[in-house]
Order: structure tokens, then sequence, then C-alpha cells
């Protein structure tokens, strides 16, 4: 291949200007380094033209990633790589790293995170979710003390269907912390349309610092969250991180524990 001092310079500069016409802004910052590396190694037309279009595949793929992930509502960032893997004693960590290969994702599995406050829940919910992002999952994160009230409020204007399709459509709902909220009677009933619209076809993410027997308390009708339940639990995955300390009360900058309150660690019971 003809090396680039050797291009007339009316024949490369034209390149340059159809590659930021075309805005293969990629395939423009790498022109340069190809045409050297395709000197050096001499490398046919066909190998330097797949070398650099490659490029440009890359950027697009690494920008719809992106996108991805700011669409997704997640309230900060949190991967795998800044998680503490020695802190959570109880923690099923094989389990953990064998689902980042987002299988349950592509099979529409259900996945439960359960755990005492401050045990990692949110983190794991938010790695999970970017991972599945940048793989080219579509993602929404939505906390459920915020989702439950949005639902509510949609049945004033008749727009609730509209809603519950749009989060219908996401190859991954996560649904974060569950707990105990005000609740209305109606709550249930909408958390179930929400997860019976997925239910076989796209993974729904659960985490709670409740146990399951709890729910039905929290969301107001027994008998319904019963059938919700039975649906997240079909073919579901289960992070129990059982007897788990507080990363916040207890983690690495926590205060000394002779400063601690008396029973922040909270319940005894097993979520």
């Amino acid at each position: 291949m003809a090396k680039s001092k050797d291009l007339p310079p009316t024949t490369l500069d034209e390149l340059r200007r159809n590659l930021e016409r075309l805005k293969l802004f990629a395939m423009l910052e790498h022109l340069e380094e190809a045409l050297e590396q395709a000197s050096s190694l001499e490398q046919g037309y066909v190998t330097f033209l797949a070398g650099l279009v490659e490029k440009q595949v890359l950027s697009h793929t690494d920008a719809a990633a992106k996108r991805r992930i700011d669409n997704a509502g997640f309230p900060k960032i949190k991967t795998f790589d800044t998680f503490d893997w020695q802190f959570q004693k109880g923690l099923n960590v094989q389990l953990v790293k064998d689902l980042m290969n987002l299988h349950f994702i592509k099979q529409g599995r259900p996945l439960l995170i359960l755990g005492r406050p401050g045990t990692g829940k949110t983190h794991l919910s938010i790695a999970y979710g970017v991972l599945a992002a940048a793989a080219g999952y579509s993602v929404q994160f939505r906390p459920v003390s915020r989702l439950l009230p949005q639902l509510y409020a949609s049945l004033a204007d008749s727009s609730t269907d509209q809603l519950v399709r749009r989060l219908a459509r996401a190859d991954l709902l996560i649904l974060d912390d569950l707990r105990s909220i005000p609740t209305k009677p109606e709550y249930a009933n909408l958390l179930f349309d929400v997860v019976d619209a997925r239910y076989g076809k796209r993974t729904t993410l659960v985490s709670s610092n409740l146990t399951v027997k709890m729910w039905g308390k929290v969301l107001g009708n027994a008998t319904l969250t019963a059938s919700l339940v039975d649906r997240l639990m079909d073919r579901a995955h289960v992070i129990n991180i059982r007897k788990g300390r507080s990363w916040r009360s207890e983690g690495p900058d926590a205060p000394p524990e002779d400063d601690r309150p008396v029973g922040l660690e909270g319940d005894t019971e097993d979520p």
C-alpha cells in the first residue's frame, strides 16, 4: 500500500473533507495512524479499510452504550469494579459473578436481591444495569418509593396503561428498594400490572430490605401481592445477603464502633 507521504496532498485532503462531511469522525481521527500502520506492516487495502471502519463502529457502539446508560435513570453510576467483594461474608460471590454473563436477561428471568439496608443491594442492581446497557440491552431504573406514587398519579388522567406499556418494553427493569412506605389500596394492583406485563418476556430485578412475607403488608393487599411474588419467583435467581453488614454504618468510612448509636445495625431477622 502507498505511504501517506506518497499520496497527493489534494487526495488526502479530499479524503479528510469527505470523512468530515459524512460525520465519520472516528475514521478521520485515526486516519494518519492507520496509514502509518498500513505502510509499516505492508497491509493490503482491504485490511487497511477494515481496521479504519472498525474504529468507527467501536465509536458508535460506545456512544450508543453511553446513551442507554444516560437514559436508564441511574441516580449514580456503580460498577462491579468498585464493589468490595470481601466486605459481605454472607454474599454468594460466585452467584453474583455468574450472573454477570447476563444470560438471565436474555432468558427473561427475574432477579431478586434481598438484604438489610446498606448491604450493597442498590450497588449490585446498578452494576447489573450498567453492564446490561453497555451490552446493548435497554434498561430502566425505578425506585419503588417513587414509582408507586407515579403509577397512582397516572390514574387521574388515565395514562396508567401507557406508563405500564413503557415500563414493559425495557429489557431490564430495576425496581429498587421495596421498603416500608405509606401505602394506598391501589399500590398492589398497580405494581402487579407492571410485573405481569413483563412476566415471562423480560427481566425484572427487585431489591428489598424486607422479607417477601412483608411485601403484602407494605403494598396493602396480601392476596394480590402473593400473585405478584409468584410471578417474580418463577425461574428467578435470588441473591440473599443474610446477616449482611451495612457499608454505610460499618464500612471503612463509618464512625468508630464506640461512637455508633446503639442498635444501628437494625433488625436481627434474616431477610
